[in-house]
């Protein structure tokens, strides 16, 4: 069984913290001479880009359990982001300083949303995963990088929370451009039915499995794609020697049902303490 002890915690928030460095490293080269940029903070890490993509490639992860979060921490991640016009976002796990707490109220932040932290042991049974019937998985080939970014727009554009055109297939071809990633494609009678991403990501803390980028094109769902598209990257995992994988996701939303289902256990929620824009 999976325990959250603070040393579990501070795994998966530097697998976090890495995750979206890497993000931010493959903008960088994606886009060569983007003021992106990712800055150490308080352990953790900050995070900017283009202020179009708001809070996903904007906010900062992981601060505050290695070392409390100071004034001076603020102070610098606050004139980064108000350069840019957008509000502070602090994703502050359960597990940090509780000095925290105490700085961020000081200072006027509120929170503004919360993402769950999900975790799961991997083991010799994720070898021999369940069939999904009728869904076929595969590894994306490189003749197949445009059909990966495709299926990947089309399965994020009918989410609640919309993001731009543009966002969706920087992310994409983020995960594309990433070594650490192995990604997927999933079939439905020969039709393209979605598509998700794996890093194997090694931490000071430990190796982590982090899964992300899955989605499911709008005319497939409710088949068992996403199930097919777990258990192939948690075999996949395992073969590579990791045993622990993780997943981040919005409470209630379809991706924390579907990793609860796959045995995922939710870790903890992070609230997202955020402080407007100075004008």
């Amino acid at each position: 069984m999976l325990f959250t002890a603070p040393d579990l915690a501070r795994r998966l928030e530097a697998a976090e913290a890495l995750h979206v460095t890497r993000q931010i490293e493959s903008y960088r080269r994606l886009r060569p001479g983007c003021t992106a940029l990712a800055e150490p903070i308080a352990g953790g890490v900050a995070i900017a880009s283009d202020a179009a993509f708001g809070r996903k490639l904007n906010h900062v992860v992981g601060a505050g359990l290695d070392r409390p979060l100071t004034p001076d921490d603020l102070d610098r991640v606050e004139r980064l982001y108000d350069g840019m016009g957008l509000p502070t976002e602090i994703d502050l796990c359960p597990h940090a300083d509780a000095g925290a707490l105490t700085a961020l109220a000081t200072r006027g932040y509120r929170v503004n949303a919360f993402s769950n932290s999900y975790g799961r042991l991997l083991t010799a049974a994720d070898l021999a995963p369940a069939a999904v019937p009728g869904v076929e998985v595969r590894r994306v080939e490189a003749a197949e990088a445009e059909r990966f970014v495709a299926t990947s727009v089309a399965g994020f554009s009918v989410q609640a929370h919309r993001r731009s055109a543009d966002l969706l297939e920087v992310l994409a071809r983020i995960a594309l451009d990433r070594a650490d990633t192995t990604l997927y494609l999933a079939f439905v009678d020969g039709t393209v039915a979605g598509s998700a991403g794996l890093a194997a990501l090694e931490t000071p803390e430990g190796p982590v499995a982090h899964l992300y980028i899955a989605s499911t094109h709008p005319s497939q769902r409710g088949r068992g794609v996403q199930a097919a598209l777990l258990n192939a990257r948690l075999a996949d995992a395992r073969r590579m020697g990791l045993e622990l994988a993780s997943i981040g996701a919005r409470p209630a939303n379809t991706s924390a049902r579907n990793a609860e289902r796959a045995g995922f256990r939710l870790a903890f929620t992070k609230p997202t303490f955020a402080r407007p824009p100075a004008v």
